[in-house]
């Protein structure tokens, strides 16, 4: 075989992986937009019943649970959110996944007050080198759990940067930091920034 005609199937075959590519992207997209809707319709039957469905089966049974979970904690639907985190504890999670959802149930606790499934969570992160927000994590678990203001500094550098879907965050943090500081009138102000920028953020989605 001529190696023109090689080349030329060599490229043929290349742009039909491209295609079958963006068709399972396109595929697995469409999917998820449809159990994210149900979800928040909360329509469990039509949820099932697309998570059935042959297209459905692009997705793994953990993005398909990982869906209903995001949208459980955006409703704020404590009892499906303590049902999900059971779900996912009775599965078998690839570390990928893991470090994917911990540092959610993690978050979860911690907005709860739950210091003991809080730490239970942070020590299951533990076993990580790397995973999505470790530093994030570790300082907040410094405030919330240890009561400790060791961070401070860094925290309040990290405002200077960051975005405003997690100012109202992080500026909580900072006034965390500084309440078990015991300088109140520096937490007051923070939790108040935090206040006005969760007002602004409910403002422009509404």
């Amino acid at each position: 075989m001529n190696i023109d005609v090689i080349v030329v199937i060599g490229m043929i075959l290349a742009d039909l992986v491209l295609i079958l590519e963006i068709l399972y992207f396109i595929f697995r997209r469409n999917v998820s937009n449809q159990l994210i809707r149900a979800a928040f319709e909360k329509n469990e039957a039509r949820f099932d019943a697309i998570s059935k469905t042959l297209v459905a089966k692009l997705l793994s049974r953990f993005d398909v649970e990982l869906i209903r979970f995001n949208v459980a904690e955006l409703q704020r639907d404590d009892a499906l959110i303590e049902k999900q985190i059971k779900v996912f504890e009775e599965m078998d999670l690839k570390d990928s996944q893991k470090k994917k959802v911990y540092p959610q149930i993690f978050y979860y606790y911690i907005d709860r007050k739950r210091k003991e499934d809080a730490t239970r969570y942070y020590e299951k992160l533990a076993q990580f080198d790397v995973y999505r927000n470790k530093r994030d994590i570790e300082m907040t678990y410094d405030a919330y759990i240890r009561g400790s203001h060791m961070y401070l500094e860094e925290a309040l550098k990290d405002l200077k940067k960051t975005s405003k879907l997690e100012l109202p965050a992080k500026e909580r943090l900072v006034a965390k930091m500084y309440a078990n500081k015991g300088i109140n009138a520096e937490a007051k102000k923070y939790n108040s920034l935090a206040d006005k920028h969760e007002a602004e953020l409910k403002g422009k989605k509404a």
